[in-house]
């Protein structure tokens, strides 16, 4: 059995999947991992690029082509082909440092249900680059996951799954964008250990243009987005009855998304459609989570919105896309 499935999301992405790939296979560990390229309908060569990989390195590169879903789908079909013992997410503008030999091997010598790594931003555009350390866990030792949920702070780029936990549980995302923190937190009602290795893995790239963070983006995928923060909410409200740690942790990222959404709302042209659709955004959210509500409303915007009674909305919408250059 291999130790580490990698999934890895691929559409258009004939520029830089050799970077990606070269970091998996240049590796001492290469016979230990498996890297499953899920191929999302690209249209340029993407496909060919990893076929003539996945010839040299049988065994180590499959590539698996699928129409056209979205990146949560090359997710799920990823979950659903890995046969390593641990599962990890690499987007294919990506790539893994040389910390990926010390990771495997902790890896073979654990079996932990999550492992969590250090990752480093990388601007495209300049080049500068931002290691990320994470905080709240004990380097090399195996930890209870509710001891240290509460505090902890992690992104999708820190984190490793063990396989059976997403495949027993059934964990799948939805097919769209956005589902980064669906990923990261969807498994975690089912974890109860954890182990930190003091390791950089993930080179995660950034200020790519057309990211999917972008405001453009952001306003044209905004049903996407809202989506899956209520589907956070579902966990949420799931997670308080079995655990109040691991609700705490799922709850911190919740009002963050919540946070995410309300800078898109606010970044529309004003007007009353628009001023309707997020007031009926705090309005489900209050009905449906109201401990996020009320952290949400701690937000100085949320405080000023609700001090006006709506009535500075308009004036709050102006500033916000002056910000964004809109």
């Amino acid at each position: 059995m291999k130790v580490l499935s990698i999934s890895v999301a691929a559409y258009n992405m004939e520029k830089l999947i050799r970077q990606n790939l070269d970091s998996f296979v240049g590796s001492s560990v290469r016979d230990d991992i498996e890297v499953l390229v899920i191929n999302d309908g690209s249209t340029d060569n993407t496909a060919d690029i990893v076929r003539e990989y996945e010839e040299k390195y049988p065994g180590t590169v499959r590539l698996i082509n699928q129409q056209n879903a979205g990146p949560g789908s090359t997710v799920n079909r990823g979950i659903e082909n890995a046969s390593g013992r641990y599962f990890r997410r690499v987007d294919a503008d990506d790539w893994v440092d040389t910390g990926l030999e010390q990771y495997v091997n902790v890896l073979k010598t654990t079996d932990a249900d999550m492992v969590v790594t250090n990752y480093t931003c990388v601007d495209d555009k300049t080049g500068q680059t931002r290691f990320v350390k994470i905080n709240g866990l004990k380097a090399g030792v195996l930890q209870d996951f509710d001891s240290v949920c509460a505090d902890l702070s992690l992104e999708m780029h820190a984190v490793t799954f063990r396989t059976d936990i997403l495949q027993k549980n059934n964990i799948r995302l939805f097919n769209g964008f956005y589902t980064d923190i669906q990923y990261l937190l969807f498994p975690s009602i089912y974890v109860k250990t954890v182990l930190y290795t003091d390791c950089n893995v993930y080179m995660y790239r950034v200020s790519l243009s057309g990211q999917s963070m972008s405001a453009a983006s952001m306003q044209k995928n905004i049903k996407m987005h809202d989506d899956m923060v209520f589907s956070v909410v579902n966990l949420y409200n799931q997670a308080k009855a079995i655990s109040s740690p691991t609700a705490q942790y799922i709850l911190s990222k919740l009002v963050y998304v919540c946070g995410t959404q309300l800078g898109t709302l606010l970044s529309f042209v004003p007007g009353s459609a628009n001023k309707k659709r997020l007031f009926d955004f705090i309005l489900r959210l209050k009905k449906e989570c109201p401990d996020a509500y009320a952290r949400f409303c701690r937000y100085k915007t949320m405080r000023v919105l609700r001090f006006s009674g709506g009535l500075l909305y308009s004036v709050i919408c102006k500033m916000h896309r002056r910000r964004l250059g809109l």
